[in-house]
């Protein structure tokens, strides 16, 4: 009798060498050895990158502390926008009957938040293309035909920036405040993160957040429970700031000032002037890698200890993290902070000789065509390629042409610049302060016992005169401050517009004074506005081959011109696909 051995179906072996292997399974394709196979990888690859892009966002929604409810499906239609300088919006619209419908409308109360979160391409979900915004509207409609749907209207994280503010000493309660107001000078980025970062601590971090609510009995609910310990670690903060590595941080030199102003109001002009990128990131614990990435990427330099700091350094919870980027386009000649410094002097130096070396064609090219800044002004950037901190060609350009993806661009010239710019209001402190001592130290030596050889006398009548001055000559010296622009009126001619007030902070020759100038000085400019639609994939993806706030150019005319992405804005419906539109530059009054 036969030994029967058991035998196995092994079906990938039996059918192995049947059918050719997947189009890169063996790596990707030489060119130089099969051409083919290189091209049909490429293309192939550009197709699921294409098709992926065309997915309909996934939608899920987050309660008040971040965490997840469910999924929000079956939406008729929805749309989510994102803008570089501001807080966008995301809209959505769902049937009553949606699993989600009942909770959103009546099982949460109307002062508990809810979240929306937007993943654009659900198949390759990231805290760096993600779209987070908190809930602000919620309408429940029943129209003639007797529908009844639930309409979401929310606004983009990046609006936690209008209510948050710069304390002038975050340390100290409100009630003592000594200096009186916040100063620090550096690169932007490593300024702006250290003045997040101690702002947030002031309000999460128990060390801080009980002295700075001394005052503030109901700040204090909750000091030493569970939630308040884990905010010792900064990492389990709900608000956190991307760590900013200040050594290689080669954003423009510049000074911050604030005393309690809002996080919006006073980044603004120092992220326009230094080029840098404020975004608010929703990051989930389920993402692959931390926020944190120059932390990260100092962790890969410490070789077998990377993989453990990489899960350390993770945020503990799902978190919004702010994130500063130098999208400026600069580099610098050392790689280092120093850099900051060099780009702040050559570009300093570079508006003071524009005007003497001003030229349209700046000599500038890319593969023949010129480039021109769709910044504003005509200026020379010679002075700023010698220092080594030049802007850098763009990596991604819209060309004119047949199969161009520009949907429109236009080029608009705002004329009319301001001669003199005029503020303040009161005088420095410190002058106040020194007139009053001198008046009344003055009056008060009338006093003194004058000996006139024959004996001592008092005069009569003196003493407390002193008190006869209660400041009335405060504010009288230095109080307003002027600065005429020369070249402005060289160029405008005599029927220029001769003078423009900016408020400010209102005092005249301090610190805030120069950047309230600085600013009446860029508002009243004569500039150039430009603003281009596309249309994604024609050729370039967003979020893949540009993001936010990068540097992009687009031809009109033979002439690239070169500005910002500021503006991503994602629609769909349930008989329309997803609709990516873009917009590089603004035209708003900058």
């Amino acid at each position: 009798m036969l030994d029967m051995m058991p035998m196995t179906y092994e079906q990938t072996k039996l059918l192995e060498g049947v059918f050719p292997h997947a189009l890169g399974q063996l790596g990707e394709p030489d060119p130089r050895t099969d051409p083919l196979a290189a091209y049909r990888y490429l293309r192939t690859r550009r197709n699921v990158m294409e098709e992926a892009a065309r997915q309909r966002p996934m939608m899920r929604i987050y309660d008040g502390s971040m965490n997840y409810v469910g999924h929000l499906n079956g939406e008729l239609s929805g749309s989510c926008e994102e803008l570089m300088t501001d807080s966008g919006k995301a809209n959505a619209a769902i049937r009553f009957d949606n699993h989600m419908g009942d909770y959103l409308l009546n099982q949460t109360k109307i002062h508990e938040d809810l979240h929306l979160v937007i993943d654009p391409i659900p198949t390759q979900r990231t805290w760096r293309t993600r779209w987070g915004g908190k809930i602000t509207g919620l309408v429940g409609r029943k129209d003639s035909r007797g529908v009844h749907t639930i309409e979401l209207e929310a606004i983009s994280n990046r609006e936690h920036a209008k209510h948050l503010l710069f304390g002038a000493n975050p340390i100290f309660p409100p009630e003592v405040q000594l200096p009186k107001m916040w100063v620090l000078p550096g690169n932007t980025r490593t300024i702006l993160a250290i003045s997040m970062f101690i702002n947030l601590a002031r309000l999460f971090w128990p060390a801080l957040s009980i002295p700075t609510n001394v005052f503030n009995p109901a700040g204090w609910i909750n000091p030493f429970g569970v939630d308040a310990l884990l905010n010792l670690d900064p990492l389990a903060w709900p608000l956190q700031v991307c760590f900013v590595n200040a050594g290689i941080d080669q954003s423009r030199t510049t000074a911050l000032g604030a005393t309690w102003t809002d996080w919006h109001t006073t980044m603004d002009p120092l992220l326009q002037d230094a080029g840098v990128v404020f975004r608010a990131h929703t990051w989930l614990t389920e993402d692959e890698d931390s926020c944190h990435q120059e932390l990260a990427d100092v962790a890969k330099l410490l070789g077998p200890f990377n993989a453990p700091i990489q899960q350390v350094i993770r945020p503990r919870r799902n978190c919004i993290a702010f994130g500063l980027y130098d999208e400026s386009g600069r580099d610098g000649p050392t790689g280092t902070a120093f850099d900051g410094i060099i780009n702040a002097a050559a570009v300093t130096v570079a508006d003071l000789l524009s005007p003497i070396l001003v030229n349209v064609d700046t000599g500038e090219t890319y593969q023949g065509e010129p480039i021109e800044e769709a910044t504003g002004e005509e200026r020379s950037t010679i002075i700023e390629r010698l220092a080594g901190v030049g802007k850098r060609p763009p990596k991604v350009i819209w060309w004119e042409g047949q199969h161009s993806g520009i949907i429109e661009s236009e080029r608009r010239l705002h004329k009319g610049p301001v001669k003199t710019i005029m503020t303040g209001g009161r005088s420095p402190s410190i002058i106040n302060q020194a007139q009053t001592f001198a008046i009344r130290y003055g009056l008060s030596q009338l006093a003194q016992v004058i000996n006139y050889g024959l004996g001592a006398y008092e005069q009569y009548g003196v003493e407390g005169l002193d008190n006869l001055y209660q400041g009335q000559l405060d504010n009288v010296l230095f109080a307003w401050q002027r600065f005429t622009d020369p070249v402005r009126g060289l160029f405008t001619g005599d029927m220029a517009f001769q003078e423009h007030f900016e408020r400010g902070g209102g005092v005249a020759y301090v610190l805030s004074s120069v950047l309230t100038i600085r600013v009446g000085h860029y508002k009243t400019r004569a500039w150039q506005g430009f603003t281009c639609k596309v249309v994604n994939g024609r050729p370039h993806l967003v979020d893949v081959d540009i993001h936010l706030g990068q540097r992009a150019g687009f031809e009109q005319d033979h002439i690239i011109f070169v500005d910002q992405l500021t503006a991503i804005k994602r629609e769909w419906d349930r008989d329309t696909p997803v609709t990516v539109g873009m917009a590089i530059g603004d035209d708003r009054d900058r």
